[in-house]
């Protein structure tokens, strides 16, 4: 039996983990476009994100589109119950619409931001002036800050003289804040 005579085809596409198969399709009338609708219900996935890896035409050059037909794509026959059953296994690629990000801009229900990109922070301007001081004072404040030892720092192992390094960031100024 000729490929473009086979009166049905079956499509199996893999999604992740599961196999989602679509059997008894007519091949001169059932369009790629009208398998990614199939898929949709199956999937919830638009047929504009869907992405079908593994599909090719039978003729070379030509590009698979949403109007290609299966009796149009490449070939491979399977015997089932006597009759020649196309099947074309693929990769099926896509976001379900509910899981893709939102762009902030579209929703109204979202708390203002601080634009920082429009603040004016040039050598020489206010705030860079007041920046300045803060780090003046810091490095002041630093130098002049008597360090008490509560624990003694813990060493590597016991014949070691190598001590374990403490990194302590002081995040919300809980421990220093001017």
């Amino acid at each position: 039996m000729d490929a473009a005579t086979a009166a049905t085809t079956t499509m199996v596409a893999k999604y992740g983990k599961q196999k989602i198969e679509l059997s008894d399709l007519p091949s001169t009338t059932t369009t790629i476009g009208q398998v990614k609708d199939f898929l949709r219900e199956k999937t919830g996935i638009l047929p504009i994100r869907q992405k079908l890896i593994g599909l090719k035409t039978s003729t070379k050059g030509q590009e698979l589109t949403d109007a290609t037909l299966l009796s149009d794509l490449k070939q491979s026959k399977r015997s089932n119950d006597g009759n020649a059953v196309q099947v074309h296994q693929f990769i099926l690629m896509g976001t379900p619409e509910e899981e893709i990000f939102v762009d902030p801009s579209e929703k109204d229900d979202l708390p203002a931001v601080l634009d920082d990109f429009e603040l004016d922070f040039n050598a020489g301007s206010e705030e860079w002036i007041q920046h300045k001081a803060k780090e003046d004072n810091l490095q002041k404040f630093t130098e002049s800050t008597a360090v008490h030892i509560i624990n003694p720092p813990r060493r590597v192992s016991s014949e070691s003289d190598k001590y374990k390094p403490l990194l302590v960031l002081d995040l919300d100024h809980t421990l220093l804040d001017f």
